[in-house]
C-alpha cells in the first residue's frame, strides 16, 4: 500500500510517495514488484520474512527507515508502465513462469555452483577456512533444491493446474516448510561468504563463486516470494 504520509507542521513529508512503514514487506512487493531490489540490495527477507512491518525490519537490522522509504519510492517513480505484478497473473501463466524463470535456472545453476564451491574450498581452503563451510552448505542447498523441485513440477504443480485443482494443502504447507529451510541455509551461506564479499587476492575462480552466490540468493528471495505470497494464498485460507 502506497500512501502520502505527512509529519508535523506545514505538511513536511519523509519523501514523495512513501510506504506504510507498517506495512509487511512481502505486501510491498506484491503491489510494487521493482521494491524487490532495494529489499534484496540492503539483506531485506521479503519472501519467508515477509510478515514484518517495513519498520520492525529496518530497527532490527540497523536501517535508516527515512533512507529505505526514499528507495522505494524512487523504485516506484522509476517503475516501467509495462510491469505486470505477478499477483495479477492467472496461475497456469504464473506457475508456467515460474518454472521457465526459476527452476530452469536453478536446475542450470545448481549443479555448476556445488562443483565451483568444492573447488575453491580444495584449492583455498588452507587459507580461507570459512569456504570449506560455503562449499558444504551448499552442497547442502543443491541436494534440497533439487528434490524441491521434482515435487513441485511432478506432484504440485500438476494438482493445482488440474480441473478442479487437486487437494494438496499438505504439500503446499511442505513447500513452505521447504522454502524456511532454504532461506536458513542461504542465511548461513552468506555468512561464511563474507557477504560475498572476496578478498582482494581471490582468485577468477572465487570471485566467480561469489557472483553466482548472491545472484543465486537474488533469484531464491523472488522465486519463494511468488510462491509463498502470490500462489500458495489462491490454494491455502
Amino acid at each position: 500500500m502506497v500512501q502520502p504520509l505527512c509529519h508535523g507542521t506545514g505538511g513536511a513529508c519523509l519523501g514523495g510517495m512513501l510506504f506504510d512503514p507498517q506495512t509487511p514487506v512481502a505486501t510491498i512487493v506484491l503491489d510494487h514488484s521493482e521494491c524487490a531490489a532495494v529489499f534484496a540490495r540492503h539483506h531485506i527477507d521479503y519472501c519467508c520474512k515477509g510478515k514484518r512491518p517495513l519498520a520492525e525490519v529496518c530497527g532490527d537490522q540497523n536501517l535508516s527507515l527515512t533512507a529505505i522509504l526514499d528507495e522505494l519510492d524512487l523504485a516506484v517513480r522509476r517503475r516501467s508502465p509495462l510491469t505486470v505484478e505477478p499477483k495479477d497473473v492467472a496461475t497456469r501463466e504464473l506457475i508456467t513462469s515460474v518454472i521457465a524463470r526459476h527452476h530452469r535456472y536453478l536446475h542450470r545453476a545448481l549443479p555448476f555452483m556445488d562443483e565451483l564451491a568444492a573447488k575453491v574450498a580444495r584449492v583455498h581452503g588452507s587459507r580461507e577456512p570459512s569456504l570449506i563451510e560455503v562449499s558444504r552448505l551448499v552442497s547442502e542447498i543443491v541436494v534440497t533444491f533439487m528434490a524441491h523441485l521434482k515435487e513441485e513440477e511432478e506432484m504440485l504443480f500438476p494438482a493445482l493446474l488440474a480441473e478442479p485443482p487437486g487437494d494438496a494443502t499438505v504439500q503446499l504447507a511442505a513447500m513452505r516448510n521447504e522454502h524456511d529451510q532454504v532461506g536458513a541455509l542461504l542465511e548461513k551461506v552468506r555468512r561464511a561468504a563474507a557477504d560475498f564479499i572476496p578478498p582482494e587476492w581471490a582468485c577468477n575462480s572465487y570471485r566467480t563463486l561469489m557472483t553466482e552466490l548472491a545472484e543465486l540468493e537474488a533469484d531464491t528471495l523472488r522465486h519463494v516470494h511468488i510462491e509463498n505470497h502470490v500462489l500458495l494464498p489462491r490454494f491455502m485460507a
